[in-house]
């Protein structure tokens, strides 16, 4: 149920739903996660309580609410932490491995990133509106493995078991922002093979490869990754279509992209993309939002659009 409950390797990757994978002990910023960021994540860095936010949700059934992680706020970190916690002053769910407690709105809003959180519009991936959600509180999710400061939404009706990947927009993002975009995975051994052949690597490697056809744009964004049993490592995301293919971002010897959920909201004529990445052969994984910044993707700071 709680995608901070999976932990597997990476490049076995049972990820029919990665952003699942994306376990943390609470969400931080891209920049303290490792990724290197520059323009975007500077501009992001001005962001005010009007800023707009993107990023994954889950689903509680058992209480009928949409939840997603927090960021601390610009200089509060791990310490930070035992301080909120003995802050919590009620309990929503306690069971035997796992657990939520509510923490007062006032204590959250000192300590952790709230802005463009009010009102949520939750999405599938098929970029369908699942849900139109007000915040309603701020939560403490625990189990054995880790801990999360969370949003927690209410649900405008039942919605079951939840399995397919989600995301939230804040409601407040001016509606022409929002492009007519649909993706589609393509599960095609020859795309796999043309591509490699297109982005000129070495088919030595055993890649594991994702594809989503974005239209109207007639374009294919795909994740290439590969690990081998000495360490090396290497990860892509690449864009390709009829009569190109080219390399948007490489890393080596570093985290490795474990799946995308483009998003329609074009930033520099390309969509955003909320990224689930991790270390091979680690359980230390997350997910992030990613704009094109004219060269490449790079990640932007708390999820928080510089608009």
């Amino acid at each position: 149920m709680l995608r901070t409950l999976l932990a597997i390797s990476l490049i076995s990757i049972a990820v029919s739903c990665a952003h699942k994978d994306a376990g943390k002990a609470l969400r931080k910023s891209p920049r303290t996660t490792g990724h290197e960021t520059q323009s975007l994540s500077q501009q992001a860095n001005t962001f005010s309580d009007s800023a707009f936010y993107v990023g994954y949700v889950d689903y509680f059934p058992e209480t009928r609410e949409f939840y997603t992680a927090l960021y601390y706020r610009d200089g509060h970190e791990y310490p930070d932490e035992d301080l909120l916690e003995s802050k919590l002053d009620s309990v929503i769910v306690f069971e035997d491995d796992w657990g939520r407690e509510r923490l007062p709105m006032e204590d959250a809003r000192e300590l952790l990133v709230l802005s463009g959180l009010d009102t949520l519009l939750v999405f599938d991936r098929e970029n369908q509106l699942v849900c139109t959600c007000p915040l309603n509180r701020v939560e403490y999710l625990w189990n054995g493995l880790e801990s999360n400061f969370i949003a927690v939404f209410k649900a405008d009706r039942d919605f079951g078991p939840q399995t397919g990947e989600l995301y939230g927009v804040s409601a407040s993002l001016p509606h022409d922002h929002f492009q007519k975009l649909s993706s589609r995975e393509v599960r095609d051994a020859n795309l796999n093979s043309s591509i490699i052949k297109a982005l000129d690597i070495s088919n030595a490697h055993d890649w594991h490869m994702r594809h989503y056809r974005i239209d109207p744009a007639g374009a294919t964004y795909s994740i290439i990754s590969s690990s081998t049993e000495s360490g090396e490592s290497r990860s892509y995301l690449a864009v390709s279509d009829n009569e190109k293919a080219e390399i948007l971002n490489e890393e080596q010897e570093n985290y490795q992209y474990l799946n995308i959920l483009p998003v329609p909201i074009l930033m520099n004529g390309k969509p955003l993309l909320l990224i689930p990445a991790g270390y091979p052969s680690s359980d230390v994984l997350w997910d992030y939002l990613a704009g094109f910044n004219g060269n490449s993707y790079e990640a932007i700071e708390y999820n928080r659009l510089p608009l």
